[in-house]
């Protein structure tokens, strides 16, 4: 009797060759994939980039303190005790015999300022930014305001001013931005003369006759000069 053929115990694990265990894709049990362990280079690039991820920023506790302690000073202008009037800005000129010309003298903001204890005004200007003093002087009684010929903007008269901290006869001319402007400076500078002349009254002496007699002789020759 011929011998039986016996069943072969590894037929249920697939087909022979190479796909079952040398075809480098591994091998399956009943249809499922075996798992494969991670590469180490993975691992260690992941491990890297653990190790490179900034650390968290600190806020510095440091304290530092100035070699030099600065103590603040009070600056004082002048202005402190005394009322604004009127403010407006301007450009001012001042005329310069010598050339025969007119010279700008600066752009600010021109002010009437009384003073709270005696009463007295005065004519204030500084230029803008660096707050240089351009007029200082009493509004004296007597002083005429004349339009610039050819320029109803614009006032000119002779005073004593005081800006560079002595006495020296000016004569200015003010120009401003429109006519109202002009035309209520002017109104101001009159309500300020009433008011100091009844405060130091109006001064009637050969000098200051010689003064306004010299502004009008000016002022005539400087009729053909443009502000």
């Amino acid at each position: 009797m011929a011998d039986e053929e016996k069943p072969n115990p590894f037929a249920a694990l697939g087909s022979s060759g190479a796909g079952a265990f040398g075809d480098g894709k591994g091998f399956t049990f009943g249809g499922l994939a075996a798992p494969t362990a991670k590469p180490a280079d993975e691992a260690e690039g992941a491990a890297e980039a653990e190790d490179n991820e900034p650390a968290a920023e600190e806020e510095c506790q440091a304290e530092f303190k100035p070699l030099v302690q600065l103590e603040e000073v009070e600056t004082s202008t002048g202005e402190e005790e005394e009322e604004a009037l009127l403010e407006m800005k301007s450009k001012l000129y001042r005329f310069d015999t010598g050339a025969n010309e007119w010279k700008e003298r600066g752009v600010g903001v021109l002010k009437l300022l009384q003073h709270k204890a005696n009463k007295k005004i005065r004519l204030l200007m500084r230029q803008d930014k660096t707050l240089k003093i351009r007029a200082n002087h009493i509004v004296m009684p007597g002083v005429k305001l004349q339009e610039h010929s050819g320029n109803d903007k614009a006032w000119v008269w002779s005073t004593v001013d005081f800006a560079e901290e002595s006495q020296k006869v000016e004569l200015f001319c003010m120009r401003f931005g429109s006519v109202e402007k002009a035309q209520e400076f002017k109104k101001k500078f009159e309500e300020a003369q009433e008011i100091n002349a009844g405060l130091i009254g109006t001064p009637v002496t050969a000098e200051a006759d010689e003064e306004s007699e010299e502004a009008d002789e000016l002022a005539e020759q400087i009729e053909k000069v443009t502000v």
